[in-house]
């Protein structure tokens, strides 16, 4: 039986969520807390998963993060039959945020590809080798 105490499953993933697309825009728990008329503890909590999420808070995260109310849902599924969304740092969040914002096909290109090489240099590397 589950403790009674411990976070919902889903509330910690749409927690989570809500903290990936807060960090993705760059925006503080503060200033999200400012837009919702909560303190950045509350939001800490939430993106914890510690306190659930009303439904009318749900759709006031969705506007103030800019985002829809699927995407602080992403990766839950009641039949449980999907691939989960990997987890990734708060930087490469980030930098795919910037990445899509280039509009030039052949310049995401070219980034692609340097990103690439460096990330198959590093791999090659010894950990005692200093550059």
């Amino acid at each position: 039986m589950p403790n009674p105490k411990s976070p919902n499953e889903i509330d910690v993933t749409v927690g989570r969520n809500v903290r990936r697309i807060r960090n993705l825009i760059g925006m503080s728990q503060e200033t999200l807390g400012e837009k919702l008329g909560l303190t950045f503890q509350q939001v800490q909590k939430y993106e914890k998963g510690t306190n659930r999420i009303s439904a009318s808070k749900l759709v006031a995260v969705s506007h103030a993060l800019n985002c829809s109310i699927a995407q602080l849902f992403a990766d839950i599924d009641a039949s449980t039959n999907t691939v989960p969304i990997p987890s990734v740092s708060v930087a490469a969040l980030k930098l795919a945020g910037q990445f899509d914002k280039i509009a030039s096909a052949s310049q995401r290109d070219a980034v692609s590809k340097l990103v690439a090489s460096m990330a198959r240099h590093d791999a090659t590397q010894s950990p005692l080798v200093e550059e």
